[in-house]
């Protein structure tokens, strides 16, 4: 017998045995106990995954102690460049597809070379906003540099 428990709203575990216990402590902790010697699956949904993926992917920017405003907008540029690595692996792959006609792989790449020019011009405009908003609220030399290497750091 298989048993699907929802935990959280993106959480579920799956057992496959006949007894399952469930128990939520006041500090929200779950438990799932077993008598088989099989494993429990946990299957995040696709917002599960990515709040725990954005979260640790940006956990240097959290920690950083820079102003919320400035972590917003680091936390844009690094959505922007992983959006220009996507797209520099689908260019790279439309350039190698031999199953398309010269003509289709040329139109394929030049759009796929207009979005890459968009989103590093985007990354052009948000590192100037950033620059902006640092000079605004007096940031000191230490936070600039810190910003600056956040931005460097990419992911």
């Amino acid at each position: 017998m298989s048993m699907t428990l929802p935990l959280i709203n993106s959480i579920t575990i799956r057992t496959a045995t006949s007894q399952v216990t469930y128990s939520q402590t006041a500090d929200s902790n779950v438990e799932a106990s077993a008598s088989s010697s099989k494993g429990v699956e946990v299957n995040l949904s696709s917002e599960g995954k990515a709040a725990a993926s954005s979260s640790s992917r940006d956990a240097d920017i959290e920690q950083s102690g820079l102003p919320a405003s400035v972590q917003k907008i680091l936390k844009g540029i690094r959505e922007l460049q992983r959006k220009i690595e996507e797209t520099m692996d689908q260019l790279q792959k439309v350039l190698n597809d031999q199953s398309l006609d010269p003509e289709e792989r040329r139109t394929k790449a030049a759009a796929l070379q207009t979005v890459l020019s968009t989103l590093q011009a985007q990354v052009s405009n948000s590192t100037a906003d950033l620059s902006s908003l640092m000079n605004s609220l007096k940031s000191s030399d230490s936070d600039k540099t810190k910003a600056g290497m956040l931005v460097l750091a990419k992911m």
